[in-house]
């Protein structure tokens, strides 16, 4: 949503992630890089209606849902008419809402009706939350509208009539349920019973909070007492184990009080939100990854530039007469080696750019690859490295690849382990063959990785957190040699233990 309109003129829609013309969007591949992607494939897939905006509260992206809904054929044309499309007697209302989310800094969820294409309005649960920077500030602010027509809808017939209630409700899909003034179940329907895996009288023991999740439990009941006690309509987001599927979802707990005319209960509804809220996750972690990324890139780019720069300086002022010109060639060193330190991480930045644009192209060629093995370990210890790389191979294995982008595997795979190790010293490489593939393993005894961080090891950005302030790197590597690895058909791993080592291994198949 959006409190301005754009005085552009609309553009056709080509992709509604990045329309044309938005010179604003917060989800563009500069700022947000190629998870962008990913989010749009996520957003424009889930049965919702998802909108983002920037701090003060201009429209940023909608996804293909609101896109289909509305009607509209471009970005400006959606962001100017999307207070038009509210009901006019929930216009004021959401305008106070989102007015006040803006100069508090607080989200909100309200229920509120958009004309469809056709002209018919239906209702939407709206939910929209900021998110913010290490620093706390407000970066954008995240949004997501359910249409919830039937069930609103269904709420309304309920609290007209008990019998009209229990006719609609007993074979509805929707689960719903209906208490009395004393906290006691008096009605579940079908779907209900399914959903939870409880029957009624189930229902009345205290069976169905089990099935809260356990980091939940305790503020939903907590939250429940105070709502139920104040006689308020509660609105309650948690996770709940699915009986049929076996697995926590979110859902949203939706109650309103009944008044005849004492208080007489609450009838409620159970509904399915867990793509919604997997959809709102999903955008915070990336939105993390690319903070954490442009972070660690700053540092990584800061560091040899202000080396460079202090090279050169020095080198100024030998030039001027004030310092021995004998001592300049170290300077040179020093500054070339900070350049080469630019030159990979630079290089790592545009492999990346290659795999996610399908343009790293490979050169493949027959060779010996233990030859090739072992001038990799031979040029990283003519590098004054202090480990002892120990190199263990049966015999010549030749195979069909890209020599030079095996070699970056190789010696990324040597570098980690050399850096990865700082108190141990000895590093072994082994190279084995079985069933017309080879497999070259790197083990280190260095300070290994925790089993819950494993998985996401080839993933692009990622760093173990407890070892990435006290490294240098981008997270880039083990994932580039992940893809290149993919490219020649073979596999990448690791076995590793905490303070134990790792062993990182690849496969190749074997030449013909």
């Amino acid at each position: 949503m959006s409190r301005k309109k754009p005085n552009s003129a609309a553009a056709k829609k080509k992709d509604p992630g990045t329309p044309a013309g938005a010179k604003d969007l917060m989800w563009t591949n500069n700022e947000f890089g190629q998870s962008d992607n990913r989010f749009r494939f996520l957003a424009d897939a889930i049965p919702h209606k998802v909108w983002t905006s920037g701090p003060d509260g201009n429209a940023s992206y909608y996804n293909q849902g609101w896109y289909d809904y509305v009607g509209a054929q471009s970005f400006s044309e959606l962001r100017r008419d999307i207070w038009d499309i509210l009901h006019s007697d929930d216009r004021k209302i959401a305008e106070e809402c989102y007015n006040n989310a803006l100069q508090t800094g607080k989200g909100a969820e309200l229920e509120h009706r958009f004309r469809r294409h056709d002209g018919l309005y239906r209702w939407h649960l709206t939910s929209f939350s900021p998110h913010r920077n290490e620093k706390g500030e407000i970066v954008a602010w995240v949004g997501t509208s359910s249409d919830i027509d039937e069930q609103k809808r269904s709420r309304q017939a309920l609290q007209q009539s008990e019998a009209h209630f229990k006719a609609l409700t007993f074979h509805n899909s929707l689960p719903i349920w209906q208490m009395d003034g004393n906290g006691q179940m008096v009605f579940v329907n079908d779907a209900w019973r399914s959903w939870s895996g409880f029957n009624i009288e189930q229902a009345n023991t205290g069976d169905p909070v089990t099935r809260i999740h356990p980091d939940d439990r305790e503020k939903v009941t907590s939250e429940f007492r105070s709502l139920f006690e104040q006689r308020l309509p509660m609105r309650l987001k948690f996770r709940y184990k699915n009986a049929e599927k076996d697995d926590y979802r979110w859902i949203l707990d939706n109650a309103h009080p009944v008044f005849n005319p004492n208080f007489d209960g609450y009838i409620g509804t159970m509904t399915d939100i867990h793509e919604q809220e997997q959809a709102r996750l999903t955008i915070q972690q990336l939105m993390k990854k690319k903070d954490d990324f442009l972070a660690i890139a700053s540092h990584e780019l800061k560091t040899p530039i202000t080396s460079m720069k202090a090279s050169l300086q020095i080198l100024d002022k030998i030039n001027s007469g004030k310092y021995n010109p004998e001592k300049s060639s170290s300077f040179i060193n020093m500054a070339n080696k900070q350049v080469d330190k630019l030159m990979a991480i630079v290089s790592d930045l545009l492999d990346v750019s290659k795999i996610q644009s399908g343009k790293m192209l490979l050169n493949k060629t027959t060779y010996a690859f233990d030859e090739s093995l072992t001038e990799c370990v031979t040029e990283m210890m003519l590098h004054g490295s202090m480990h002892e790389i120990s190199l263990e191979c049966d015999g010549p294995v030749m195979v069909n690849a890209d020599k030079l982008r095996i070699e970056q595997v190789i010696t990324n795979l040597l570098s980690n382990a050399i850096k990865y190790s700082p108190g141990k010293t000895a590093i072994g490489v082994k190279i084995t063959k079985s069933n017309n593939e080879l497999k070259c393993l790197v083990r280190d005894h260095g300070i290994g990785i925790p089993p819950e961080q494993q998985p996401f090891i080839f993933d692009r950005f990622y760093r173990v957190d407890d070892s990435s302030s006290n490294f240098p790197g981008l997270g880039l590597g083990l994932y580039i040699s992940s893809q290149i690895i993919e490219k020649h058909n073979g596999k990448i791993g690791l076995d590793s233990e905490a303070e134990k080592g790792s062993t990182f291994w690849f496969t190749l198949p074997l030449s013909s």
